[in-house]
């Protein structure tokens, strides 16, 4: 048999979080701003939903969830960029160019002109693995 762990950090679901605002709204005293602790709950369903569902489900719009629950996410932070230097020798003609490029999993491209091909793989082998 296995056991599993459960712990208090343990990802709230959307039915949960729903009952926690309306019972909010059913409780609150004239028309006051959702509180920061809903919004805690919220952002980390906005990895699990798309955030018409999540805004749908809790009767919120879209500017509320960008503005009150996505500076909460935590795994939003800018990734680093790394730059490879790759010296290249002069070229003493112009036939033969290569154009070399990329495309990440993240989006960015790297376009890469005036190599001759036994530059290429070297290059290729560098940047592959970074």
């Amino acid at each position: 048999m296995t056991r599993i762990n459960t712990t208090k950090t343990e990802v709230t679901s959307l039915g949960s979080v729903i009952c926690q605002f309306e019972h909010w709204r059913s409780t609150r005293k004239k028309r006051e701003r959702i509180p920061d602790t809903l919004w805690k709950l919220v952002a980390p369903l906005m990895n699990q939903y798309s955030h018409n569902e999540i805004a749908i489900a809790l009767r919120v719009n879209h500017g509320q969830l960008k503005k009150y629950a996505m500076p909460l996410l935590s795994h939003k932070q800018q990734k680093s960029t790394t730059f490879v230097e790759y010296p290249l020798p002069m070229a003493t003609t112009s036939s033969g160019n290569c154009i070399l490029e990329f495309a990440f999993q993240n989006g960015s491209m790297i376009k890469i002109s005036g190599l001759f091909a036994g530059e290429m793989q070297p290059l290729i082998s560098l940047l592959m693995s970074t």
